[in-house]
């Protein structure tokens, strides 16, 4: 791969990656217990209402969860896909290309649970302020990956381990991805 390809998928994976980054809160948001007038909420609902909101009216969501923003961010990460296969030379193969999109926007969803992690237990050294908008929205996101790690031993006084195993579990289950994805894994963004 030359020089303006590499910078072709680079400049492919940091527009797609936030896009996906905005289309993920959407999805996710209303499954946590963040206030929905939180800046941050607004932002990414109104940034996302365009597109979501005509396909909510055919696909309805179930309890909280909603199709309709699955089915947009499905599609974001095809069409990412689409791109980067055409920018590499990769042929356009249907079934490569709904392999490829499917379990990289899994790894995506589960790079940025990752990273929420690590942010948040970079934040808890810093005593963050609790009704910050931003802390809000990272906290809410990752207490529900969190809590099935609470009880694990062993037990030390004012100190929590579950980041740590969250974060180990969310890297195998990465490492696992990419390994199923085999030579097409040069795709997927570096997380």
């Amino acid at each position: 791969m030359g020089f303006f390809s590499a910078a072709g998928v680079m400049l492919v994976q940091v527009f797609f990656g936030f896009v996906l980054l905005i289309v993920s809160l959407r999805l996710l948001l209303p499954l946590t217990r963040v206030r929905f007038n939180n800046p941050i909420c607004q932002f990414v609902y109104r940034a996302t209402n365009p597109v979501v909101g005509p396909l909510s009216q055919l696909l309805p969501a179930r309890r909280q969860f909603s199709l309709a923003t699955l089915l947009v961010l499905w599609l974001v990460a095809l069409i990412e896909t689409v791109l980067l296969f055409l920018l590499t030379g990769l042929p356009l193969s249907p079934a490569y290309l709904l392999l490829a999109s499917s379990i990289g926007l899994l790894y995506y969803l589960f790079g940025i649970a990752f990273w929420g992690i690590l942010f948040c237990v970079i934040a808890s050294f810093f005593s963050p302020d609790h009704r910050n908008p931003a802390v809000e929205v990272l906290f809410g996101l990752t207490e529900p990956l969190l809590r099935p790690f609470r009880n694990l031993p062993p037990k030390l006084a004012n100190f929590d381990l579950s980041p740590l195993y969250a974060s180990l579990v969310l890297r195998l289950i990465m490492l696992a991805l990419v390994h199923a994805l085999g030579p097409l894994s040069v795709l997927l963004v570096p997380l």
